[in-house]
């Protein structure tokens, strides 16, 4: 063993989640067996972006692969939180720097995906002369403020569809569709209300209506864009016989665990979309397209404390990841303060640079995100399938209109 036997980056009460204009805290802890001889440790905190891919075009001679590669700095500070790159001796023992900085007003949230990421981190390297350096890192959660009980979110999304079923030669009948959604922006852990009905006018028994969650990202990069779909919940209703209907009053739809909407990211883009359709198991299937905001400020209609029910294991939140505000969240005083969960499905992603053998600390990461810790409602009239993880490297499903361009204001 060396002389260096601990070097990490401590935060001031645990806390690794953190929302634009927040002021970040901590320390670095090092721990000498027997003097030192350095410059001093050099702390950098920066927020990047980035993604790349590649596609191959063509066969044989005329096959030809193009690498893509997008990127942005979001903000980067550095200091000297010991010493001033002027060498000196350290003497053996355990040490504490402490560091504090403010994030810039405005920051995408954190995002880890297949082809790219928004990564928020904080690098520690002890200056040694004429020596390899010894370094250590830590990542950390930023959460976009995106509230759900702004005015414009609180209006009712619907629409209507009209399907001729069949061809000419065997032309089945009408099948119209209708549905809404209680409002425009949620927070993962509510509960989306649909009402719906279809109407069955034709000469074959439908295998009824559904919804479905999709989670839309688009990786941006100079001249090209890549999208991904991930659908990420999904209701099966009952079937509907030959001419009859069916309809749903406030149907519940709980929303898993998941990121909030990016927009505000120059690489990477995350949206979502609630798709209402009936299902034809011969043809495609009508559908209705609602684009939603998947939002960090639960909505204040399910301002609550956890229900007799609720079971937080599941989604795997870290006690230490509970909001620091001591009452109340985001400026209001009788909301319950989110749990933090991390989107279903997802892994922890080695954040290391893996050519560097000289480095300290735990280098496994997961972002994690607001869950809005509910009562949740009795779902007792449709089955609601586990949340899917897997994701479908092509096209998004069409969108009936882009992503919005912004949230509005923000409290």
């Amino acid at each position: 063993m060396g002389k260096l036997t601990e070097f990490a980056i401590l935060f001031d009460n645990n806390r690794e989640v953190f929302y634009p204009g927040q002021n970040v805290s901590g320390c670095v802890v090092m721990t000498l067996s027997s003097p030192m001889e350095m410059r001093g440790i050099k702390l950098i905190a920066q927020g990047k972006g980035e993604c790349r891919w590649s596609e191959t075009t063509g066969t044989g001679d005329n096959r030809h692969t193009n690498h893509y590669r997008g990127s942005e700095n979001l903000f980067e500070f550095q200091l000297w939180v010991h010493g001033n790159s002027a060498k000196f001796t350290n003497e053996a023992g355990r040490f504490f720097f402490p560091f504090d900085f403010i994030l810039p007003p405005v920051l995408p949230s954190s995002f880890e995906g297949f082809h790219g990421h928004i990564r928020y981190q904080i690098f520690a390297e002890i200056d040694k002369p004429w020596k390899f350096n010894h370094k250590t890192t830590r990542a950390f959660t930023i959460n976009e403020v995106i509230d759900t009980n702004f005015p414009n979110y609180n209006s009712l999304l619907s629409g209507s569809t009209h399907k001729d079923v069949g061809c000419f030669c065997c032309a089945a009948g009408p099948l119209d569709l209708t549905a809404s959604i209680d409002r425009k922006a949620y927070c993962p852990g509510e509960l989306i209300l649909i009402t719906a009905e279809a109407q069955n006018s034709t000469t074959r028994n439908m295998a009824g209506m559904k919804a479905q969650l999709y989670k839309h990202i688009e990786y941006i990069a100079k001249g090209k864009r890549k999208h991904c779909s991930e659908k990420i919940a999904i209701i099966h209703g009952f079937k509907i016989p030959k001419g009859e209907s069916a309809s749903w009053q406030n149907q519940p739809f709980f929303i898993p665990a998941t990121c909030p909407t990016i927009l505000t990211s120059s690489v990477i883009h995350v949206w979502y979309e609630l798709c209402v359709e009936v299902d034809v198991s011969w043809g495609f299937d009508p559908a209705i397209r609602m684009q939603i905001i998947m939002g960090t400020v639960p909505h204040f209609s399910t301002y609550c404390q956890p229900g007799p029910n609720f079971q937080p294991t599941q989604f795997q939140p870290n006690p230490n990841l509970q909001s620091q505000t001591p009452s109340g969240f985001m400026g209001y005083p009788q909301m319950s303060q989110p749990l933090y969960a991390p989107m279903v499905g997802a892994t922890a992603i080695n954040i290391s640079d893996k050519n560097d053998a000289h480095i300290f600390g735990n280098l496994n990461y997961i972002p994690v995100y607001a869950f809005n810790n509910m009562q949740q409602a009795q779902i007792n009239s449709l089955p609601v399938a586990n949340p899917i993880s897997s994701v479908v490297d092509q096209q998004p499903v069409l969108l009936s209109q882009p992503p919005p361009m912004n949230y509005g204001p923000t409290n």
